[in-house]
């Protein structure tokens, strides 16, 4: 049995369902609402000085929102989320497949060795990850595009938008990491859902902690924040240090979930 191919099938539905809300999500933001912010600049301005701090700092909110790459570090909070959760819940569903199956002593019994197996089913995890980063980037390529009468979207080259919108791919990897770690570290079987939806909202709360305390050394406990789309948006790159935590905190969970994986006993309960 081809693992790769059995586990990509299992998951085939679920991730053209998250696309399409992820996609759709960008479309109804960009496409839909932009213009609306952008038009209505006096009034939305007005609404915005009742907004306490708090719900700003937590909600994104900010008087940068009526340029268009104002406008999609706002929308990049709600896109991170969705594909936390996407991504968080893929590594649940994927590696705890057999404990909710109680399959687990057949899939370690067949005559492939434990770490093809925790290979073949990250590889899954990969090319979602990968096909939902190339998906996201040609959506934004086209509706930048269709802003070229705006000089707020015009001041931005093409390449530090697709370079923003990469921020998605950093993301999703951090929180792959997390989902892969708790499915092989749980005993019991999980809800995936749930468990996916705490963990990225979790994620989206701790973004407000920079911004409501003044401590940017909040943003190390903040994932979210460490891939910067003001800094990719306006300098065309990243900051050196949390791209690189963000690969040390992944490395360093997936390759624990490895050692678990190849040494655990198969429970069914």
């Amino acid at each position: 049995m081809n693992v790769y191919r059995f586990e990509f099938g299992r998951q085939l539905r679920g991730f053209l369902v998250g696309e399409v809300v992820l996609l759709g999500v960008a479309v109804l933001l960009m496409v839909g609402a932009y213009p609306i912010y952008r038009d209505a600049k006096e009034a939305v301005e007005q609404v915005l000085e009742g907004f306490p701090p708090q719900f700003a700092a937590l909600f994104g909110v900010s008087g940068g929102m009526f340029s268009f790459g104002g406008f999609y570090r706002f929308c990049s909070l709600y896109f991170m989320l969705i594909v936390a959760i996407m991504a968080c819940a893929w590594g649940l569903s994927v590696f705890e497949r057999e404990r909710r199956t109680k399959s687990s002593d057949f899939l370690f019994v067949m005559p492939i060795g434990r770490m093809r197996l925790y290979a073949a089913k990250l590889a899954v995890c990969l090319t979602m990850i990968a096909a939902t980063g190339a998906l996201f980037m040609a959506v934004m390529a086209m509706i930048y595009r269709g802003y070229g009468d705006d000089p707020t979207a015009a001041s931005i080259p093409l390449p530090r938008i697709l370079l923003a919108a990469c921020s998605l791919v950093g993301v999703q990897m951090v929180f792959l990491a997390f989902g892969v770690l708790i499915a092989v570290l749980s005993r019991h079987a999980i809800g995936i859902s749930g468990t996916s939806t705490m963990v990225g909202i979790l994620g989206f709360v701790l973004v407000s902690l920079p911004e409501m305390t003044g401590e940017d050394g909040w943003r190390l406990v903040s994932p979210f924040t460490w891939f910067n789309v003001d800094e990719a948006l306006n300098h065309g790159r990243y900051e050196v240090g949390y791209p690189m935590l963000a690969m040390i905190v992944v490395a360093v969970c997936l390759a624990g979930a490895a050692a678990v994986y190849a040494h655990a006993d198969v429970r069914n309960r």
